[in-house]
């Protein structure tokens, strides 16, 4: 059998694969809102993987600040373990970009919300590579729940800092709101209208669709270089047979296919920082507001 003629068939199984289904149906469709799907169950597993880490974590410094204070030696205070080191350069490097973006006085107060963005998505994203495994960032669904919490935490900050007022005003800058009343009727009105545009819109709807987009396209990318491989290298496909260019195709296919799935390693921390950091932007105009 040619193998070509089985890449149609393997496709469609692909696209089933990353598709959102009842979690206790693969071959089923979702039938409400309420369905447990398989998305929403492996976020479920990421989020209780998180909590999980931290706890650990934070039980393991208490402790360890604990046994410091009773013996007098900062030598307690190092790192109990590579794994507790690595969460808290982690913490780190997230209360930094909180500080450098947002700002000394108020950056800190966000670290808890940041460092929770970037890390839940790091554990789904790595989720999904796993064999059968899925990250909800994989699903449009769980991106735009994902974006929709972003965006009313940095509109509730923009609100809580300047008033209503205060808030919708700061999206005329402050030298359109100097100009002659002509100006600041023309120009303040088209400005204003695309700033809200972009507040209201705009920011929930890229934060999402980029998530989604980046790790859709790199699963795809993963499972036709895996299909190919398949197909080539007929180890469990009965029916296929062997042939001297199968061969050389199919080991290019895995060549690929493990340096796109390096490459998703990478994605997945660099989607993760990119809407942490985009959050973080997002909270520091809130906040800052009035000053634009």
């Amino acid at each position: 059998m040619n193998p070509m003629d089985e890449l149609p068939q393997k496709i469609e199984h692909l696209v089933h694969e990353l598709s959102v289904l009842p979690f206790n149906d693969m071959n089923g469709t979702v039938e409400g809102p309420l369905t447990l799907t398989n998305y929403t169950t492996w976020g479920i597993i990421a989020l209780v993987t998180t909590v999980l880490i931290f706890t650990f974590v934070a039980r393991r410094e208490s402790r360890r600040m604990k046994l410091a204070a009773e013996s007098g030696s900062t030598a307690e205070l190092a790192p109990s373990s590579r794994f507790v080191s690595m969460i808290e350069s982690g913490v780190e490097f997230i209360r930094d970009m909180a500080v450098d973006v947002i700002g000394p006085k108020e950056g800190p107060k966000y670290t808890a919300l940041l460092g929770t963005f970037f890390f839940m998505i790091l554990i789904s994203n790595f989720y999904g590579l796993i064999p059968g495994g899925k990250t909800f960032a994989g699903s449009i669904g769980g991106t735009v729940a994902l974006a929709l919490l972003s965006w009313l935490i940095f509109v509730w900050v923009g609100f809580s800092k300047n008033g209503f007022f205060g808030y919708f005003k700061s999206l005329i800058p402050s030298g359109v709101r100097e100009m002659p009343l002509a100006g600041r009727l023309v120009l303040g009105a088209y400005i204003f209208l695309l700033e809200f545009i972009s507040t209201f819109l705009v920011r929930p709807l890229t934060l999402a669709v980029r998530l989604f987009a980046n790790m859709y396209a790199g699963h795809i990318i993963l499972g036709v270089f895996g299909a190919f491989t398949a197909l080539f290298w007929p180890f469990f496909e009965k029916g296929l047979s062997w042939s001297i260019g199968g061969i050389g195709v199919g080991a290019v296919s895995m060549a690929f296919l493990i340096i796109m799935y390096a490459f998703e390693v990478f994605v997945a921390f660099i989607q993760a920082y990119v809407f942490t950091i985009l959050t973080a932007v997002y909270i520091q105009s809130s906040v800052h507001a009035s000053e634009h």
